[in-house]
């Protein structure tokens, strides 16, 4: 048993070395990972309970909102394992691409460059209305504006390996279409 511990151990010390974490990364931000950690932190959050607590609505209306909250977050969730399959080895939630990544600009990535960080919004709007809760608000807004700075700090990297993704920024939204803060083509 404790020779199984240790191999899943170092599994995970491996994928998160191909990944371009480091003892030194983690304590200077070299790569994005405090963006990654502020980033899981806000999803946690959502696990809190909904502020201020509406508890006397309309049964009708409370279960219609909920539905559309529902939807929105199990279609941002679809968005989410989408574009992480179509990412495949190339997946990594830092903001540096891994020396052999490719640059993938089919499938999820056709009609927007970070169809991840679009999934999380979904999924975070979704809770968002479902509970009702103004501090779900603050928290979707906080993940939003994480979210574009990681993109942003992405993008120099990806300008810098892929020579096309210059191109592929002025053809391609941000994360969502026609939201300015959202959709910064250039």
């Amino acid at each position: 048993m404790r020779l199984n511990k240790r191999k899943h151990f170092n599994n995970i010390i491996t994928v998160l070395s191909r990944w371009g974490f480091s003892k030194q990364g983690l304590l200077n931000n070299s790569k994005g990972e405090w963006y990654l950690f502020s980033q899981i932190l806000l999803i946690l959050l959502h696990f809190i309970p909904p502020y201020p607590k509406i508890e006397h609505t309309e049964f009708a209306t409370n279960t219609f909102i909920m539905i559309i909250g529902l939807s929105i977050s199990i279609h941002g969730l679809i968005i989410v394992i989408k574009a992480f399959l179509d990412l495949g080895e190339n997946l990594t939630p830092l903001t540096y691409p891994m020396n052999e990544s490719i640059l993938i600009k089919n499938k999820s990535y056709k009609n927007v460059r970070h169809p991840i960080y679009k999934g999380l919004l979904f999924i975070s709007l979704g809770i968002c209305i479902f509970l009702l809760s103004l501090i779900h608000l603050c928290l979707l807004i906080s993940l939003a504006y994480i979210l574009k700075i990681k993109a942003l700090k992405e993008e120099e990297r990806l300008k810098i390996k892929f020579s096309e993704y210059k191109k592929y920024i002025k053809e391609v939204p941000a994360i969502i279409k026609k939201i300015k803060y959202l959709d910064w083509r250039s």
